[in-house]
This record gives structure tokens, sequence and C-alpha cells, in this order.
């Protein structure tokens, strides 16, 4: 069901939310931590069409400040012969697709979940994922799964 944004109220600027590397949320710089809160503004988030994150609810707009990506990769379950799946920040979990994975800027592991958010691994998750990957005779980062061997890219 799509709304028409253009009639919404903009609230950004009283709303002032933002959202940490480590995918925490702020709330005028004070964190925010009641379950309920976050779970009603996780299901409410979404790009726009110039990949801004924004909450829509109850015929109002947010936009937020976003370090790096909404959510954040804090766990794997799973083995790479069998599947895995990321455990993200807001208790998601979501299959791993490794066509989707990647590396960036300071070796950031990111991967793109199945409705096209790209994702950041937390530090902990990536050395999870690390521990799965190898390096081919050409020094190239590889995981080998249920799916066959995919390589890792910058």
């Amino acid at each position: 069901m799509s709304m028409d944004r253009h009639n919404m109220r903009d609230v950004t600027e009283s709303c002032r939310i933002r959202i940490d590397k480590d995918g925490r949320w702020y709330y005028q710089d004070a964190e925010i931590i009641n379950p309920m809160v976050l779970e009603a503004f996780c299901n409410a988030l979404e790009q726009d069409e110039d990949g801004r994150y924004r909450i829509v609810m109850n015929q109002e707009l947010c936009y937020l400040e976003v370090e790096d990506t909404p959510f954040v990769v804090a766990s794997l379950r799973g083995e790479p012969e069998t599947g895995l799946h990321v455990l993200l920040n807001t208790c998601g979990i979501h299959e791993l697709n490794p066509k989707t994975l990647s590396i960036g800027e300071g070796n950031v592991m990111y991967c793109t979940l199945e409705n096209g958010m790209r994702v950041r691994f937390s530090r902990a998750a990536y050395y999870m994922l690390a521990r799965m990957m190898e390096e081919d005779e050409q020094g190239n980062v590889t995981l080998s799964t249920r799916d066959g061997v995919f390589h890792i890219y910058p």
C-alpha cells in the first residue's frame, strides 16, 4: 500500500532522531532503549527515492541522520554448508546472500538484505564470518557455501 508522502507533515526539525554506526538509535541525543519504541520506529523506517532514511507514522514523516546504515548485523546463525543467517541489532533474522557481501572503507563488511536494505556487520559478526572465509591462490577473499564459492570484493 503506497501512501502519498507529499501531503504528509515533515516533523524532522522537532524529532531529531539519529542512528550511529553501531546501530544505536538516539532521540535528541538520548539513546532510545525502550524495545517497543525501537520496534515501532524500525517498522516505520523507509528509504526515499534519494536514499535518505525516514520514519513515516500517523501522516507525519521524520528524516533521520544515519551515520552509516540503520541496521547492523549483530551475529550470524548457521553454517556455510547448511545456510547462513544474519541476526540484526533489531533482532530480525534474515538469510545471508553471499553474493551481496562487500568490504567497505576501513575493512567494514556489508551485505544487502532481500528488501534491498544495506546493513553493516558489527566487529563481532565480522570476525564470525571471517573465520569462515578463505584466501585463494590469487589473494582473493572467498566464502564457500552450499551454493558455491563467492568472492568478496571491496
